[in-house]
């Protein structure tokens, strides 16, 4: 052993035994020594392996030879080493206290620095299991939110900040408050809501009081320059829209960064200045965005969002070889580790690591504008390739990150920043002539969550009962408490949902490692190709497809494109005046949600629904083939919750469209394919539920739902639970094995919909957690189509949460129903059932009928096509032909037999 091996030890052990501060006085010892000494990993074991008795003492070496690696080296794998040789030692002296919970933290810190996020997340949540050290505990909180953020996972990283904020607020400091609340609101902006930004005002107004009401505390500049930013970027978004606020806000940092010569800080004050500049249109932004630029030169922390704002004002000035280099900026600098700027080449690392994802889709998304525009001004389709290239890209990207994701809001968030993506896509077909890729593009914006969710039942039900029931449970309890559960205040009941969210997510960690054949769902979901569909259409049915285009990709700010496919031909189309559609179709639903009475009335609603029926259906030969056809609609949310069968077809007089063709709606192809292919196993024909009269005594009768229940049961023949035994709990033990539920009731259509039992409500959260078996739900309730939109996956509805549980196909309501023609109309939709007509014809005969023998004000849609269905088409009843084909072969038998004996007697 040298000498200055010796002496080391010897400072260590005279240390260990004289200092009060061990921890820190002995680090700062190794460090003034590292000058003399290499503490390399081979000395550093040598030198521990001379310490005999593993205790207290040789943890506590460990822990200075982590800390000094993480601090003087950066070395983080040494730190992590040694930080784990401490925690191995004070686990087999089964010390578990304060420097054990420490440990553990500090361990998910040096994780964190190198950016492995989910062995950061492990070490926290050790840290956080170990509970020796409360404002630890709270910190490890926090950091797993900060971990979570980085992941992408938004939702999920607010819900451990708004566990961490509390504790630190009665075990840390002022400023760490301060600096979390800041965290918390950046998550909040990332997701763009208006819920999300009032949550991040809330939480950033909290620290900006830490400062106002603690003078005697010295918050640091930049902290407070934090704080500034964070409240500037909120007021600035476009639910807030508080410029002058914002811009206040951004000159404070400027002027503070300035003073202190922080680059970091100027070069993005100067870049949030210059997209502040380029929302309201003042051409002053580029003076800001290259000041960004020029501060920004040696760190190139921003130059991302800096060369997208760039390539922004300069497609808006048509500048667009200028705008195209700079976005390709932009994406190069969010990928930091790409070498040679191979972004089509990237990997799932690469992808899930980078920091600002949402910052990555917005570039790419304005790439493709800018692709499109270029060839809009030059007509070469080679850009129009790069389009599609980038489009495929962007794809690929968020796959990887719903793959990756662990919670249902954040895969909703990236479809919903893709969706405007995949419209451009489609346009980009469509100026090539490809119909196919429209098809492609089309089917990938549509209801992917909503298979991958039943999916993920469907695998659910394969596992042992005991699991399956422990999943549900799970589901139930948080679903029940999210929709009780205050956003913006800490709560029993807040504590309860977030420990309830954690010991769910190690539920399904566990079972993934147990059944491996639950993970990777993304795989099992399989788009259905064109070829395919056009295979599987009959001669009398097609399919017609719709989507808006809000991004100014040609001389119009938005674009509706439509895809009409049959099995022998397929025709691309584009809606002209757009505009003028969009304002039809609201004065439309407006027209039709109520009885039409008077002559003006009348006349508005011809008018106004032949120009809908021209515009949607634009050509002659589009008109033609419609017709006597079984069509299925499958748009976007802009056509959402319209029906097509009182469009007028006729220049003179009132013709509906529902007279021409059979009408039905659905989510996707993919889906419907997907979904009629489940293995459905049911015991009884229907069940009918009809409250009629209800406890809640602000709820008006449904006099007319009784009869309506027992026409239908009659004619059927199954279950019919009316008045005090038409019960929620009834509903869930006694509709899972019908093939067909049928509801007669009312409904609440609000942001959290419900179906209204004898005595108290179904939720449309608990539709996820109830299972069944059904060919058709049959919804005769108001509004059961109306709920909370999801961009890039449809609307969250009843209908929605019946598939979600089971359904095959749903009839739903667009607007509040008549009690009267409603009851008509499903008394007629079920003997159309009865005589084995497929559901799309049975619906539409029953309306057909209905107009029949309806007249005057009567016949106004809002009697008659409210009810829409939604889903497969087939068939709930059919012939068994067994029934005859054997009794015939029996026959035949009998007379093959006697001829052969009657032969062998001859």
């Amino acid at each position: 052993m040298t000498y200055k091996h010796l002496r080391l030890i010897t400072l260590i052990l005279i240390v260990f035994y004289n200092q009060k501060t061990i921890s820190q006085h002995s680090y700062k010892e190794i460090v003034a020594l590292s000058s003399k000494i290499d503490f390399s990993e081979k000395k550093i074991d040598s030198i521990l392996s001379t310490v005999k008795i593993k205790d207290a003492k040789y943890a506590q070496i460990a822990h200075n030879f982590s800390f000094f690696h993480n601090k003087k080296t950066k070395n983080y794998n040494l730190a992590i080493k040694y930080g784990k040789i401490e925690v191995s030692i004070l686990d087999s002296l089964k010390l578990v206290n304060k420097k054990h919970t420490n440990a553990l933290y500090n361990i998910g810190k040096f994780y964190l620095k190198k950016k492995q996020y989910q062995q950061a997340i492990i070490y926290f949540t050790k840290a956080i299991n170990s509970n020796n050290y409360p404002k630890r505990v709270a910190q490890s909180y926090c950091e797993i939110g900060n971990c979570y953020d980085k992941k992408g996972e938004y939702y999920k990283s607010i819900d451990f900040f708004l566990k961490g904020i509390p504790l630190l607020e009665k075990y840390g400091s002022k400023r760490s408050v301060l600096v979390q609340c800041v965290r918390l609101s950046n998550c909040c902006y990332k997701i763009n809501t208006q819920k999300s930004t009032d949550l991040g005002l809330f939480y950033l107004k909290k620290g900006d009081s830490l400062i106002k009401n603690n003078k005697d505390i010295k918050f640091r500049s930049k902290t407070k320059n934090f704080l500034f930013t964070a409240l500037a970027n909120l007021y600035s978004n476009s639910f807030k829209k508080k410029i002058n606020k914002a811009k206040n806000y951004y000159l404070r940092v400027l002027n503070n960064a300035l003073i202190k010569k922080d680059s970091g800080s100027i070069a993005n004050t100067y870049m949030n200045l210059g997209e502040l500049y380029l929302d309201t249109r003042n051409d002053s932004c580029i003076y800001f965005l290259n000041k960004s630029i020029k501060y920004d030169l040696t760190e190139k922390v921003y130059l991302n969002e800096t060369y997208r704002n760039l390539a922004t004002f300069h497609k808006r000035k048509f500048n667009y070889n200028k705008a195209l280099s700079h976005i390709e900026k932009a994406i190069f600098y969010n990928f930091e580790d790409v070498k040679n700027r191979q972004i089509n080449s990237l990997t799932i690392n690469q992808i899930l690591n980078t920091y600002n994802k949402r910052s990555v889709l917005l570039s790419l998304k304005t790439k493709t504008e800018i692709l499109l525009q270029l060839y809009n001004s030059t007509q070469e389709k080679e850009y129009l390739q790069k389009a599609i290239d980038n489009v495929q890209l962007t794809n690929k990207i968020v796959n990887i990150l719903i793959s990756y994701s662990t919670e249902a809001n954040t895969k909703y968030l990236w479809r919903k920043e893709i969706s405007e993506t995949f419209n451009l896509g489609i346009y980009t077909a469509y100026l090539l002539n490809d119909s196919k890729l429209m098809f492609e593009l089309m089917e990938k914006n549509k209801a992917f969550l909503l298979a991958l969710n039943i999916n993920e039942n469907i695998k659910l039900t394969n596992l042992p009962d005991e699991v399956s029931i422990k999943n549900n449970v799970f589901k139930k309890d948080i679903f029940q408490l999210e929709s009780e559960t205050n956003t913006y205040k800490a709560s029993k009941k807040k504590d309860s949902l977030f420990d309830l969210k954690v010991s769910y997510q190690n539920f399904k960690d566990s079972i993934q490692k147990i059944y491996p054949q639950f993970s990777n769902q993304n795989k099992d979901i399989q788009q259905i190709s064109f070829n395919q569909v056009k295979s599987n259409l009959h001669k009398n049915d097609i399919k017609l497809y719709y989507t808006l285009n809000t991004s100014n990709v040609d001389s119009n700010k938005q674009s509706m494109l439509g895809l009409l496919i049959a099995n022998n031909k397929d025709i691309r189309f584009k809606i002209k005046n757009i505009d003028s559609v969009l304002l039809g179709i609201t004065e439309y639903k407006k027209l039709i949600s109520k009885p039409i009475t008077q002559k003006q009335e009348l006349a508005r609603f011809k008018k106004v629904s032949y120009s809908l029926y021209n515009q949607l259906f634009p050509t002659k030969e589009i008109k033609d083939l419609i017709k006597n056809k079984n069509i299925s609609i499958i748009s976007d949310v802009s056509l959402e919750n319209i029906p097509f069968e009182a469009f007028n077809t006729s220049s003179t007089g009132l013709q509906y469209l529902v007279n021409d063709c059979n009408i039905s709606y659905s989510y996707s192809s993919s889906f419907s394919e997907f979904n009629k292919n489940r293995d459905r196993k049911t015991n009884t024909d229907i069940a009918v539920f009809a409250p009629v009269n209800f406890k809640n005594t602000e709820l008006s009768s449904l006099e007319k739902t009784e009869k309506e229940a027992a026409v239908i049961s009659n004619l059927i023949g199954g279950d019919s639970f009316t008045n005090s035994n038409a019960t929620k709990e009834n509903f869930v033990r006694k509709t899972s094995n019908a093939k067909i539920i049928h509801l007669a009731t009312h409904t609440n259509a609000s942001n959290n919909p419900s179906i209204q039992f004898f005595t108290n409500d179904l939720k449309l959260h608990e539709l996820y957690t109830y299972k069944n078996n059904a060919d058709l739900v049959v919804l005769s309730a108001c509004e059961t189509n109306i709920g909370e939109l999801k961009q890039g996956e449809g609307v969250l509805n009843l209908a929605r949460g019946f598939f979600h549980s089971g359904a095959n196909a749903v009839v739903s309501s667009t607007w509040k129903i008549n009690d009267a023609s409603s009851s008509y109309i499903m008394k007629e939709f079920y003997s159309n059932l009865k005589n084995k007509e497929s559901k799309s014809e049975a619906l539409n005969n029953a309306k057909r009928t209905y107009l029949k023998n309806h007249s005057l004000s009567e016949q106004s849609p809002y009697y008659w096509a409210s009810f829409i269905l939604i889903g497969g088409t087939s068939p709930v009843f059919t012939t068994n032909y067994l029934l005859y084909i054997l009794p015939i072969l029996l026959g035949l038998f009998i007379i093959f037999i006697f001829f052969k004996k009657k032969g062998n007697i001859n």
